[in-house]
């Protein structure tokens, strides 16, 4: 009976927390909110002038520009052809197996905390 009671106890503690928490900081959520509206406002707006840019250099026929606002450089279309690894895996296990014990490459990603604004 006190194991329960503990482990309720220590869930309101934690929704306490939490509650006692995101009164503290809810200036910084409101914020977070409206940085991300305005960083989306100025992504449209950013969006449509380089399209702009871009057609107006394709009828113009220039291929850079470089002042003192801005540097383009029109890369043309290409086309590049790799390794469907999860296909290779699934067709040629061994093989794929052999390739991954000779030539293993490892990547280490740093602890992260992960925001959604809305």
């Amino acid at each position: 009976m006190n194991k329960e009671k503990g482990e309720k106890m220590n869930e309101e503690t934690k929704e306490d927390k939490l509650v006692l928490f995101e009164n503290k900081y809810l200036s910084c959520f409101k914020q977070l909110s409206e940085l991300k509206k305005e960083q989306d406002r100025l992504a449209k707006i950013e969006k449509d002038v380089k399209k702009e840019l871009e057609e107006a250099m394709d009828s113009s026929d220039i291929v850079s520009v470089k002042n003192d606002y801005i540097t383009i450089s029109r890369v043309a279309a290409s086309e590049s052809i790799t390794i469907d690894l999860k296909k290779l895996e699934e067709k040629e296990p061994e093989l794929y197996a052999e390739l991954l014990r000779d030539y293993p490459k490892s990547s280490s990603k740093k602890a992260s905390i992960r925001f959604t604004v809305k």
